[in-house]
């Protein structure tokens, strides 16, 4: 073996033991990372838990004046928000964590539908947006992760109202083909992105803007569709607004 190759062999085995450091460094960060979030988590539930409790209570008075039932009510809404985003987070962080099981069972995707467009209810009625559905008449029960769809249906849904302005509405429509294989349609009527693709991949957008909670919400429902076997594009709408085109297997595909 020549010198020279004996200098590369040598720099070789250096440049690996670099990269073996790097990766158990990567790994312990991102275990203490997960450790902080769950912590984190505990700490802030309880006292959040509280005071949306007692601002519930607060805005069931009859007695309360018009600006006091107006301060509880931005208490409340900004104690959602803080629940909101700190479940994002956790969310984020076990699925980076490879830390979520999947759990296939046979349910309605009708009934699926209809929850998640009623937890989005709220935000909508605020936003004085419409969520409308519609489900092909074929389609009855369908077999997946059902916690993790109905949470992805949800995190779209919510990122379409919020894109909507007021009066206009949210659609969803479901079809099937022959192979089994659903598309899910989310149309908002809002302004489309001027980069639809960074919308998935914040890093790679604009230094100024950082992604919303809502914007938060579709990435992590990106990686739930994918670990359930779907996949999610962002298509323009006709004539206007932007259409989260869900794919997903009603079964398990076979081998």
């Amino acid at each position: 073996m020549s010198q020279r190759e004996e200098l590369l062999i040598d720099e070789l085995r250096k440049r690996t033991e670099e990269l073996e450091e790097a990766n158990r460094e990567l790994r312990r960060i991102s275990h203490y990372r997960s450790l902080f979030l769950a912590r984190m988590s505990h700490e802030l539930r309880t006292p959040l838990t509280s005071i949306l409790g007692f601002s519930e209570i607060l805005l069931d008075q009859e007695e309360l004046t018009d600006t006091q039932r107006r301060f509880c009510q931005k208490v409340q809404d900004s104690g959602f928000q803080l629940q909101a985003s700190l479940n994002q987070l956790v969310d984020l962080s076990r699925i980076e964590a490879g830390q979520t099981e999947v759990f296939l069972q046979e349910f309605s995707l009708r009934e699926l539908l209809r929850e998640s467009c009623a937890a989005a209810a709220r935000m909508a009625q605020k936003q004085q947006v419409k969520i409308d559905y519609e489900v092909a008449p074929d389609i009855t029960t369908i077999v997946t992760d059902q916690g993790k769809l109905r949470q992805a249906l949800f995190n779209f849904i919510a990122w379409a109202v919020s894109r909507s302005p007021a009066g206009e509405s949210v659609k969803v429509t479901v079809d099937i083909d022959k192979q089994g294989l659903l598309s899910i349609k989310v149309l908002d009527n809002g302004q489309a992105p001027a980069d639809v693709a960074s919308v998935f991949d914040p890093e790679h957008g604009t230094p100024a803007h950082e992604p919303n909670i809502n914007e938060l919400g579709i990435i992590i429902g990106r990686k739930l569709l994918d670990l359930i076997g779907g996949t999610v594009t962002l298509q323009n709408g006709v004539p206007r607004g932007l259409a989260a085109a869900i794919q997903i297997p009603a079964r398990p595909l076979k081998g």
